[in-house]
């Protein structure tokens, strides 16, 4: 089955408005105009690729989309109430200016983690196992903004029904290119945040 994937502005139509990645039509009302939106920055970040031993720390930046699978683990410590409902829920990546991408778009979409990882020594060898769960895929073009939304509502939400079993998120590309797209794993010069997840709950 394919991946359901994120809107854009461009292919929604006269009919309907992209609001937070959804085509919602004319006149309706968006659920998450009512939401109270949570904002986490990660308390881990790791970004692993074939062939690459483990490292002290994240790198500045993670190119997504090149041969080897480069991979981005990201672990948040959160804590909502249960009687919460998560409207919608997203890792928020912010692209690295200046730097070179592939012509063609990137799809990007997360997985869950199943297993402990450490951010100071995970490597390719020692990479978590990733359990797909069937999350949006989000197209990333050239000429994108700088801010990437990648859908990952159902990852969230089984948070709130486990704990023991839940170890993050994971972020990478369905298929590779030449140059790939960089993304900024702790804020740099070139951008300013590193990621985050963003919640919209009531």
């Amino acid at each position: 089955m394919p991946r359901p994937e994120m809107c854009s502005q461009s292919e929604c139509g006269s009919q309907a408005s992209c609001v937070a990645g959804r085509c919602v039509g004319r006149g309706a009302v968006v659920a998450i105009s009512t939401a109270r939106r949570l904002v986490f920055e990660p308390v881990d970040v790791a970004c692993v690729r074939c062939g690459a031993s483990g490292g002290v720390g994240p790198p500045a930046m993670a190119r997504l989309g090149l041969p080897g699978g480069p991979i981005v683990l990201l672990r948040f410590a959160i804590d909502l109430p249960p009687e919460a409902t998560v409207i919608e829920a997203y890792v928020d990546l912010e692209r690295v200016g200046g730097s070179d991408a592939d012509s063609g778009p990137i799809a990007l979409h997360a997985s869950r983690i199943a297993a402990p990882w450490d951010e100071r020594s995970v490597a390719w060898a020692t990479l978590p196992r990733l359990d797909e769960v069937g999350a949006p895929v989000t197209r990333v073009r050239a000429a994108s903004g700088p801010r990437v939304r990648i859908d990952v509502r159902d990852i969230v939400e089984r948070w709130r029904r486990r704990d023991r079993d839940e170890f993050g998120i994971a972020v990478l590309a369905d298929g590779a290119g030449a140059t790939g797209m960089a993304f900024a794993l702790r804020p740099i010069p070139s951008a300013a945040r590193p990621p985050e997840l963003e919640l919209y709950v009531k």
